[in-house]
């Protein structure tokens, strides 16, 4: 790429701003900016970051000024948002951003909205005859006496606004739920359980229209049944990207996402979830399958071609997976090749400050 990018991610302390960054750092002639709102962050660590800044956030004024501020002290190029929280700032206020700088495709604050809702998710399914669970809203008693005349167990209850699977209850019969309703103060969110396996789809899109995609079906789990997975195997289903393809197309949407799916065994198709309105976790897994989502926005917003690229079939463990399977069997961390192309562990040895900052974190706060 010629010349030199200046790109400024706005939410350095977000979950996943490390992960883009290091995307990033693959592509020559990208220099990258990163502020916060946390003193000390990951991305603050990494020697990837050309540049880290601090501030206290106030009220949306305030912080509108802070990234034209940025964006004129730094020369930026690209605003790059990466959590949902932040995206939704932008599309709120993009109007007020400096036009210095181009920020990254991104939805329609309405089509953000029902993405991001488990609730009008689910009415926007139903109503697009895209394949999803049977899925009840909870707020009266006239609603519990009606879902139960309707709900087949198992279910699921999940919170409105948590992330990585926390807080999902499970409930395997009419006893149990009843029993759990007693106890309940707030409105609850409650979805069908489908008997069978998860599998994502990422995505670029702009207008609906999905220009570059990963599959991956996870097969190694996390700290519970609901939490993300740390080992992934990257594979083409064509199912899946037409259920994808289907949700992104009635949705209209620009930018990236995740989509979580199910396979029903029952129905034997693929179902909708959930979609996370942002980067995710195993997006260098999805670099590793070919598929570099960070640079592919950035050239996106910079009109610059993207090229529909089809991604490898690839197995690929996150650090977390890599550290789980050495306390199953210490002779794996003999594998020697795979650890190096098909985990994190080289992405460690080349910027391992950062994760030793965040294993900092963790022992404070277990300890």
């Amino acid at each position: 790429m010629k010349g030199n990018i200046n790109i400024l991610i706005p939410d350095g302390d977000s979950t996943w701003a490390l992960s883009v960054l290091q995307c990033l750092s693959h592509v020559d002639g990208y220099s990258i900016f990163v502020i916060s709102n946390t003193k000390r962050t990951a991305t603050k660590y990494s020697k990837y970051t050309t540049h880290y800044s601090y501030y206290e956030r106030s009220d949306d004024s305030n912080w509108v000024a802070i990234i034209n501020s940025e964006i004129e002290k730094h020369d930026i190029s690209i605003v790059l948002p990466i959590a949902e929280q932040e995206i939704l700032f932008f599309i709120r206020n993009k109007q007020q951003i400096s036009s210095a700088s181009k920020i990254i495709p991104l939805p329609s604050l309405k089509d953000f909205e029902i993405a991001i809702d488990k609730r009008q998710l689910g009415d926007f399914a139903k109503t697009h005859n895209i394949p999803h669970p049977n899925s009840f809203y909870i707020t009266s008693e006239t609603d519990k006496r009606q879902v139960l005349s309707q709900m087949h167990f198992p279910v699921l209850i999940k919170p409105l606004s948590a992330k990585g699977g926390e807080g999902i209850n499970k409930i395997n019969s009419r006893d149990e739920f009843q029993n759990y309703l007693e106890m309940a103060s707030d409105a609850l969110y409650v979805q069908e359980y489908i008997e069978g396996y998860d599998i994502d789809c990422s995505v670029l899109c702009l207008e609906g229209e999905i220009l570059s995609y990963t599959i991956q079906k996870g097969n190694l789990k996390g700290k519970h049944d609901f939490a993300p997975q740390l080992a992934f195997d990257f594979l083409n289903n064509e199912a899946v990207y037409d259920v994808a393809k289907l949700t992104m197309s009635k949705l209209n949407w620009s930018g990236v996402a995740h989509l979580d799916m199910r396979y029903d065994t029952n129905t034997s198709d693929y179902k909708l979830l959930e979609i996370n309105a942002r980067f995710w976790g195993s997006i260098e897994g999805s670099l590793f399958a070919g598929i570099n989502f960070p640079n592919k926005v950035v050239r996106l917003a910079l009109n610059q071609d993207v090229i529909n690229k089809e991604f490898e079939d690839f197995h690929y463990m996150r650090l977390k997976g890599v550290l789980k399977s050495i306390i199953k069997n210490p002779l794996f961390i003999f594998k020697k090749d795979y650890l190096m192309n098909n985990t994190e562990a080289k992405t460690f040895l080349k910027d391992p400050l950062p994760t030793l900052y965040k294993f900092r974190e963790w022992l404070g706060r277990r300890f």
